[in-house]
């Protein structure tokens, strides 16, 4: 399936834009990310690393002056980034990164076991949907879900990440239960909570309560891990009657597991990386 850049149906190929680029925004971006690699660059080094001309090279230096990217620093002799540069990571935070990384093998899974995956964060008492894979999705059974707010009780969702936070994280969340839901969350239903999730740990992922809305469906809940700590849940929905219980081991759960593990991998390499000091960072700098 094609889509276009800006389609909100599937994915979206980092290649194919609805419109070439503009060379003169290219050459400036490259520009702005030699001088944040380098601790002074001077026209010299920038024409040498990129190879753009040297006089676009100072209209280039220039632009991003009079932008406050960039200063002139006349006691080194070169130019340097400012303050300015850390406002364009602003609004890319370690969420949005998780997110970034499992979107695109939640629509391989979805596209393999042709089911909506959801993508979800904590939020509070609750889980905060993120991201839907519904709009590709051929069995799609409701329009959206995308800012949907599972709960932790009863939801696939929160129940994975009750079951894989921290013992103190999920002691809090228990409490705040009992203290909410006195009518429906007592000492014996804490009980059989806790002994649920003890065997959501040790199967590795979690189902919702059978008795949620709509009952036709079910859904299957997993951690996505980071340094053992739960960065995101992700799920599967299907119909009932379409996955036989003999059958969604091999249909959903075990593709939904490697995907899980897909993504874990990905996030420990990044992690992983060596983050540079200024003696080479001309290498690559992580601000940017």
């Amino acid at each position: 399936m094609h889509c276009r850049t800006n389609s909100r149906r599937g994915d979206t190929n980092p290649l194919d834009r609805s419109y070439p680029p503009v060379n003169s925004v290219c050459r400036a971006l490259h520009v702005l990310k030699v001088v944040n690699q380098q601790s002074i660059a001077t026209v010299n080094s920038i024409y040498t690393e990129t190879g753009i001309p040297r006089p676009t090279v100072v209209r280039m230096l220039e632009t991003l002056m009079h932008e406050g990217y960039v200063i002139r620093d006349n006691m080194c002799g070169g130019y340097r980034v400012a303050q300015k540069v850390t406002e364009l990571s602003q609004g890319y935070g370690g969420i949005s990164r998780v997110i970034e990384i499992a979107r695109p093998l939640s629509i391989g899974l979805t596209r393999q076991i042709r089911w909506p995956v959801g993508l979800g964060v904590i939020d509070g008492d609750a889980i905060e949907i993120l991201y839907w894979t519904g709009t590709i999705s051929p069995v799609v059974h409701t329009t959206t879900v995308l800012g949907q707010r599972p709960d932790l009780l009863k939801s696939a969702m929160g129940r994975a990440y009750m079951a894989f936070c921290s013992p103190v994280e999920r002691d809090e969340h228990i409490a705040r239960m009992r203290a909410t839901l006195p009518a429906e969350f007592g000492a014996r239903e804490e009980a059989v909570f806790r002994r649920y999730l003890d065997r959501v740990r040790r199967m590795g992922y979690a189902t919702r309560d059978p008795h949620t809305e709509p009952i036709r469906m079910t859904t299957v809940g997993v951690p996505i891990l980071e340094q053992e700590k739960v960065a995101a849940v992700m799920s599967v929905s299907f119909f009932r009657k379409s996955v036989a219980p003999k059958d969604m081991e091999d249909a959903v759960l075990a593709p939904l597991i490697e995907t899980r593990v897909s993504i874990e991998h990905a996030l420990a390499f990044i992690t992983s990386r060596p983050r540079l000091d200024a003696s080479v960072h001309r290498e690559y700098n992580v601000n940017l």
